[in-house]
């Protein structure tokens, strides 16, 4: 971890400052993607207030995992081309606003517009599509290890729901929206703003390990000089053509959108049925993104 990505021979070893994007970046997937999880805390308050049917509430879910899907990668492409370091706050602005906005909604269409649409604008552009490149950008060495502990906020961010169900039975679920979009703006707004860098260019570093990467790369050149290169430069076109991205797209969506989000969506409310306390039930939920 020392000496390497150093950004000049007069800085002193020290904790390499990718790790502090790291830290940053699981606290902002656990207070980002809590918001989205607690849906299904907020489930049964807004059945009990309004009695519209399960299944029109649940589409305030699908809307924001069918929205979210198709700006994920808006979000990646606005992040290399722009900065991203305006474009995270901008992410957090919006889904504050939508977040607080919940609090006053009282039709059912004003919930598929601000949870539904709104909300997973703001997840995409302060979320993981530019956090998971900023990971790669800062780090050419450890980037399994790196992008496995930035998805530990992911899965706290279900445990994170816990907070938002003691404070739905402590101050009721308006006034808990409102809470979650403050802590959106008091405590992950100023966090990104003093911490978030999209490339280690940004900050005069370099990326982890990229000094060793550089000296391989030289080596192997030297080795394989007048021979076939096996490394394939890959282009736009041929990534979108590509099979392994698409079977790729397609596991996600079966894992994370029929494994996960469609049992997921009424498991809270399925445990509540059975005759479990909310507490527990919430408590299920948040072990499985312990987990």
């Amino acid at each position: 971890m020392h000496g390497i990505g150093k950004p000049s021979r007069g800085r002193q070893p020290g904790v390499f400052y990718g790790w502090k994007i790291v830290w940053t970046g699981i606290l902002g997937m656990i207070l980002v993607y809590g918001i989205r999880h607690s849906f299904v805390v907020f489930f049964t308050p807004i059945l009990e207030e309004f009695h519209w049917s399960r299944g029109n509430i649940s589409i305030m879910m699908s809307l924001n995992i069918f929205v979210y899907g198709f700006l994920a990668p808006v979000a990646g492409i606005l992040a290399d081309r722009w900065r991203a370091r305006v474009l995270m706050p901008l992410g957090i602005a919006i889904l504050g606003a939508a977040t607080a906005g919940c609090a006053w909604a009282g039709e059912l269409w004003h919930f598929y517009l601000l949870f539904g649409i709104l909300m997973p604008i703001g997840n995409a552009l302060a979320g993981w599509p530019i956090f998971a490149p900023a990971l790669m950008n800062w780090f050419v060495k450890r980037r399994g290890l790196v992008m496995g502990i930035g998805q530990m906020g992911g899965g706290l961010s279900f445990a994170y729901v816990l907070l938002v169900k003691y404070l739905i039975l402590q101050v009721g679920w308006r006034l808990t929206f409102l809470i979650l979009a403050g802590m959106l703006v008091f405590v992950l707004f100023p966090l990104y703003l003093l911490f978030f860098y999209y490339r280690p260019q940004d900050k005069g570093l370099k990326a982890y390990g990229s000094a060793e990467m550089a000296l391989a790369s030289e080596k192997e050149t030297e080795r394989t000089v007048g021979k076939i290169p096996t490394a394939r430069g890959w282009t736009l076109s041929q990534i979108l053509r590509s099979s392994q991205l698409w079977l790729l797209v397609l596991s996600y969506a079966l894992y994370w959108g029929v494994g996960n989000y469609l049992v997921l969506s009424h498991q809270v409310r399925f445990a509540e049925d059975a005759g479990y306390s909310s507490m527990f039930s919430v408590s299920i939920f948040a072990l499985f993104g312990v987990t």
